[in-house]
């Protein structure tokens, strides 16, 4: 075997090493579900973040989606949200989305934030995946 060959497979065998040796944590990809929200109510409301829920954690974590107005019965969906805490194949076991009234037509601007119904859920996140909330 020559120099050149062994250099080589010596730097293979130590590439697949040094990968092998990485955290778990190094590895973990981040799910990037969609979002969507339609609002129910009789005025507007500015979306301001997504809740969740993580298999085994009762707590819930939060990630802000790019604040949107949605006039009564209008729906946004944020694609491709990404969850901090949550890697592709964890259970989602429920969530909800924080809002604020907009009550800018009566000079008052943005009611205090509230948190739309919690919805249980069963499936491992992933991208093809869509949580669904109507705030009411």
């Amino acid at each position: 075997m020559n120099a050149f060959f062994r250099t080589l497979v010596a730097s293979a065998t130590f590439a697949a090493l040094a990968g092998l040796a990485l955290p778990a944590s190094a590895a973990k990809v981040n799910c990037k579900p969609a979002v969507e929200v339609t609002n129910k109510k009789g005025a507007a409301i500015k979306v301001v973040k997504f809740l969740y829920k993580i298999e085994g954690n009762p707590n819930a974590k939060s990630e802000g989606l790019a604040n949107k107005n949605l006039a009564r019965e209008e729906t946004e969906t944020w694609p491709s949200q990404t969850l901090n805490f949550a890697a592709n194949g964890v259970v989602i076991t429920s969530s909800a989305v924080e809002y604020r009234d907009d009550n800018s037509g009566s000079g008052g601007g943005y009611g205090p934030v509230k948190t739309s119904a919690w919805h249980p859920h069963s499936f491992k996140c992933g991208s093809n995946h869509t949580y669904k909330h109507d705030v009411e």
